[in-house]
């Protein structure tokens, strides 16, 4: 690649510090690199190299600590210092000019493909409907997953998923498209795919920076960077275009990370005086059955359930993995179809919806907390917090921010409104991740695993406010592998097998110690 062009990004002395209970730490140490239009640049490292960082100081997704990032438009030479940009100067240039490809996707799940893909252009400011859907329908043609555009991430592989990420990084135009482990959980055959994909966007003039682990796709780049420690350097590569390796690259405990968890244990809780519960139905379940079939035959997950849930229920769904959970959380939810049997809500069958009926049914009267949260990287809090409204059309469009802003103050976010998901701890994250499941008012809510990632303060704020919620009449269903977690609900039911083995009410809880008031989640009325 000849550097008779001007960078398209120019990275001076970049330094990002982090700040922990345990002191400093040097995520980035004095980065200077050149990145140049109609590039493939690979960057390489292992777990903890400060590779992520690196990509959120490229995008403007993190602040650095010291510095210079600048960007040079390839089109008219003008520049931009990127983290001299307020957050929305900062918004407007990255919805322009950057396309991000992540790992987990990061689709929204009660949304089709296609409007998934059309995202970035509503925040962005450019959504047309019929213009904006057309160019998503053709994205979605160009990595050949078109025929599938209505469905939702539910009804799709992860390399399906993946190409949908591809899509709607694409649907800005934007000059550089930045990657994060975009093949790390997808099959060779799959990450090939996926590889296509980009050798022939940088075929077509645009910058590609992918982020890996695996050393072995060194040769696939157009050129390579290596980063060890937050230090950047250039690799020695073989006559194969191979990195060669190197005696003083630390070998990294690739189990660190998993014994730094910490066992999530709640404090009781108050539970709502049993007089003052909502006693109609909610959901109802009768006879459901669901049977996949795979090469090696048939696996029945649901085997005939009969459940009912009132309105005002904090119920927690527990059993073993492979007992049936995850399958029915999809069947109250919509996400997936039942083999037989009805899925009755609010007095409705919701199986005689139609895909986009379902759709809107579900963004509108049912708010759904996943485990990893599923908020969008390049959205501030209150923005992420809105999509719901914005996409159901739910409140008018001049009370949507205020409402969000209300919502992240119930939840304790009150001083993280306009920041970002990677500035927030992990407790916050799933705090705002609820927020935003209460954006719409639902009546329902599920949550999968909603304290699976807590410390025990997180979790307890979580449960706390599940708990007020239900106080409210809204109806909270948690599913969880954590038995510890029904000394919390009103009602516990247990799967096995495919099967329900046990339901029953739980007993009067003792009154807790109080919350710390920083933890304080009391219900406002909105």
């Amino acid at each position: 690649m000849s550097n008779t062009k001007k960078p398209l990004f120019k990275l001076s002395d970049v330094t990002k510090i982090y700040t922990t209970g345990a002191g400093d730490f040097t995520a980035l140490d004095r980065v200077n690199i050149d990145i140049y239009p109609g590039e493939f640049v690979g960057i390489i490292g292992k777990s903890g190299a400060g590779k992520s960082t690196l990509l959120n100081m490229i995008s403007g997704v993190s602040r650095i600590s010291s510095g210079e990032v600048t960007y040079t438009d390839p089109a008219n030479g003008n520049q931009d210092l990127i983290h001299a940009l307020d957050q929305n100067q900062l918004a407007t240039w990255r919805g322009k000019n950057v396309g991000i490809v992540y790992q987990s996707f990061e689709l929204l799940p009660m949304l089709s493909l296609v409007d998934n893909v059309v995202l970035p252009q509503d925040f962005a400011g450019f959504f047309q409907r019929r213009k904006s859907r057309k160019k998503a329908q053709e994205l979605l043609d160009m990595v050949e997953i078109g025929e599938h555009s209505h469905k939702i991430p539910a009804h799709i592989s992860g390399g399906q998923k993946q190409r949908v990420a591809i899509a709607r990084a694409l649907v800005n135009d934007p000059q550089v498209i930045i990657a994060d482990e975009p093949t790390g959980s997808l099959d060779t055959k799959t990450s090939n795919n996926i590889f296509a994909i980009f050798e022939k966007l940088v075929a077509q003039g645009k910058t590609v920076v992918m982020v890996t682990h695996d050393v072995n796709l060194a040769n696939r780049f157009d050129r390579v960077l290596r980063i060890v420690d937050g230090v950047v350097s250039t690799p020695t590569l073989d006559h194969s275009g191979n990195i060669v390796a190197s005696s003083q690259e630390p070998q990294l405990d690739e189990d660190e990370e998993a014994a730094n968890l910490k066992e999530v244990t709640l404090e009781p809780i108050f539970q709502q005086d049993e007089g003052e519960k909502k006693k109609e139905v909610a959901i109802s379940l009768t006879d459901v059955i669901k049977t996949y079939v795979g090469p090696a035959g048939e696996f029945t997950a649901l085997k005939g359930i009969n459940l009912d849930f009132n309105y005002g229920d904090f119920v927690a769904i527990v059993g073993k993995s492979g007992s049936g959970k995850s399958t029915l959380l999809n069947m109250l939810t919509g996400i997936d179809h039942p083999s037989s049997g009805t899925v009755t809500i609010g007095g409705n069958n919701i199986y005689d919806l139609s895909e986009s009926e379902r759709a809107q049914w579900r963004g509108k009267n049912m708010g759904i907390v996943f485990q990893f949260f599923q908020l969008l990287p390049t959205l501030t809090m209150v923005e992420n917090t809105m999509l719901p409204m914005d996409y159901t059309n739910t409140f008018e469009p001049s009370e949507r921010y205020d409402r969000a802003i209300e919502l992240l103050k119930m939840v304790g976010l009150e001083n993280e409104i306009h920041k970002f998901p990677d500035s927030l701890s992990t407790g916050q994250q799933q705090s705002a991740a609820i927020a935003r499941s209460m954006a719409t008012d639902p009546s329902i809510i599920v949550a999968d695993e909603p304290t699976g990632n807590l410390d025990s303060k997180s979790a307890n704020t979580i449960i706390n406010l599940f708990n007020k919620l239900s106080a409210d009449g809204k109806t909270i269903l948690i599913v969880t592998h954590d038995p510890g977690l029904t000394r919390f609900t009103h009602r516990t039911v247990t799967l096995a097998d495919g099967l329900v083995v046990n339901q029953e009410d739980e007993p009067e809880l003792s009154v807790a110690k109080p919350v710390e008031p920083e933890e304080k989640t009391l219900v406002p009325s909105l």
